[in-house]
């Protein structure tokens, strides 16, 4: 018996939105189970234009996103003071530990909203990970000067993720 062909449709009306704080939001109530947001985040996509969906084998919806997907909640450090073997490990709000290295950067912006520095690790795919501020603070506490051009730089995983671009953004 042949299979039924399947197809794959836009939902419109999802109604979804994930908040710049790392909440889920369906038809404007909060997601409260977290095993039910840890399921829609392993199904989320980023697509080339920005947007983002959730998407199975046979539908699919967009869902609005105010900052990233994804909070880091926590962060551990291994091999501190040695910038070559520190290792930082992130966790987000859907559980998943993020070692960062070449394979999940850290990445770094001012808010256009509030003028304060943000910092991002790449989770997925695309999908990043918005630092809270108490680990956004633990993780600058572990910056140093770089040797050269004296630029604050975050090493983790044998690379240098440079702070510059808050820097230059700073009130002088």
């Amino acid at each position: 018996m042949a299979e039924p062909s399947r197809t794959l449709h836009n939902i419109k009306d999802l109604d979804m939105r994930i908040a710049a704080n790392g909440d889920w939001f369906y038809q404007g109530s909060k997601i409260e189970r977290k095993s039910l947001v840890k399921l829609f985040s392993t199904i989320l996509r980023l697509e080339e234009d920005g947007r983002y969906f959730l998407q199975t084998p046979v539908e699919r919806g967009e869902v609005m996103v105010e900052l990233a997907p994804f909070m880091a909640l926590l962060l551990s450090v291994a091999g501190e003071g040695d910038p070559a073997q520190q290792q930082l490990t992130f966790t987000t709000n859907v559980d998943e530990e993020v070692r960062v290295g070449p394979d999940h950067p850290l990445s770094f912006a001012i808010s256009p909203v509030s003028g304060e520095p943000m910092a991002f690790v790449e989770v997925r795919n695309g999908l990043k990970a918005r630092l809270n501020r108490p680990v956004f603070y633990q993780m600058v506490d572990l910056a140093q000067p770089n040797a050269t051009s004296g630029a604050l730089e975050v090493w983790s995983g044998g690379q240098a993720f440079s702070l510059a671009a808050l820097e230059a953004a700073a009130p002088s």
